[in-house]
C-alpha cells in the first residue's frame, strides 16, 4: 500500500466547490460501501467502485481493517482539507485504528482504469 498526500490539512484552495458544499451540509454517512454480514461484533462491508465513481463523504469511528481485492488507485479526501492518493496492489491489507482521536470524515473516489473491490472489516465497539 502507498499513501502519498496530495493536499495538506487545512488547505481547500484547490477543492471543487460541490465537495466544500457537501461538507458544509455535513449529512455524513456511517455506511462504508455494501454491507455483507453484521453480528454485535462485526459487520463485513464491500467497496466496488468503478473508474470514476466516488462514495460520498462518510463518517468512521470504528477501527477497521481493509483487504483489496483488485489492484486500486483512490484519490481520498478529508473533512480537514487533506487529500491523499491510495495506491493497492491486489491481496495488499491495513488496519485503521481509532484511539482517542475521534471520528474522521472522507470521501473515495476511484481514480484508476479498473473496478476496484475492497472488503471492509469494521469492529463494532
Amino acid at each position: 500500500m502507498e499513501l502519498v498526500e496530495l493536499n495538506p490539512k487545512g488547505n481547500f484552495n484547490s477543492w471543487d466547490k460541490s465537495k466544500l458544499e457537501e461538507i458544509k451540509q455535513e449529512k455524513y454517512d456511517t455506511n462504508i460501501g455494501s454491507c455483507l454480514y453484521e453480528n454485535s461484533e462485526i459487520r463485513v462491508w464491500e467497496i466496488r467502485l468503478k473508474p470514476n465513481q466516488r462514495l460520498p463523504f462518510r463518517e468512521h469511528k470504528n477501527n477497521y481493517s481493509c483487504s483489496s481485492l483488485t489492484e486500486a488507485l483512490l484519490l481520498m479526501r478529508n473533512i480537514n482539507g487533506q487529500i491523499n492518493l491510495l495506491r493497492m496492489n491486489k491481496g495488499e491489507h491495513f488496519f485503521w485504528k481509532f484511539e482517542n482521536n475521534g471520528p474522521t470524515v472522507h470521501d473515495i473516489e476511484n481514480i484508476g482504469e479498473n473496478i476496484v473491490k475492497i472488503a471492509v472489516i469494521e469492529e463494532i465497539i
